[in-house]
């Protein structure tokens, strides 16, 4: 019986320890400086919980699925959880698209997203999550990995004096996100921190 037991015991602890691997809570979390890329972006404003904001990207994807447009889904997170309210909570619910030609911009507008034109920047803070391969699991890594790539960020600030503008305090009064890029092809979370001299996005988001 005690057989039984260790054997149970030990197969539920390696499925654990794999779902565990599968979201990315053991994955190293890398962080850098780099140029971040000039970026079209469609989607729908959102004000509310930050985890409330599945049901929003699901109707955006059926909606870009269902007219074939290829995208990378991204969320655009305004505000500090720390010192906003969670019912004031601002968040572009996003998708990068790969190919913004005349028609694809035209297919946007018959379905009412906002558009959105993001400059290149010569330097953000990036850094990067993985994604689990399963995609009733990606979810949990959306939860989870700003738990741990935030800090990771905020740490590499620190250990990096000579970096200056990226700390909450320098974005007040701004309406610049942190921009989180969800890589299902690359099983890849891609955080990316402006500098507060960046263009703002959405200066009319209040």
């Amino acid at each position: 019986m005690a057989l039984v037991i260790n054997s149970i015991f030990f197969v539920l602890c390696a499925i654990v320890g794999y779902l565990l691997h599968d979201i990315g809570f053991f994955s190293k979390i890398i962080v850098k400086r780099d140029k971040t890329p000039k970026m079209t972006i469609a989607g729908v404003r959102f004000r509310g919980p930050y985890q409330n904001t599945g049901k929003s990207f699901q109707e955006l994807e059926k909606k870009l699925t269902e007219a074939k447009i290829d995208v990378l889904y991204c969320g655009l997170y305004y505000d500090d959880l720390q010192k906003v309210p969670a019912d004031k909570l601002r968040t572009f619910i996003g998708a990068i698209i790969k190919n913004p030609n005349e028609e694809t911009l035209s297919k946007l507008k018959e379905l009412e997203l906002e558009i959105i034109e993001i400059e290149e920047q010569e330097e953000a803070i990036h850094g990067y999550h993985q994604m689990s391969s399963i995609k009733m699991l990606q979810s949990i890594s959306f939860m989870t990995a700003p738990m741990r790539v935030y800090p990771a960020m905020t740490k590499y600030i620190e250990q990096n004096p000579e970096i200056t503008g990226y700390v909450r305090s320098d974005y007040e009064g701004k309406n610049l996100p942190c921009y989180e890029i969800y890589d299902r092809e690359a099983k890849q979370i891609h955080f990316i921190l402006s500098k507060s001299n960046v263009k703002e996005v959405l200066v009319d988001f209040k």
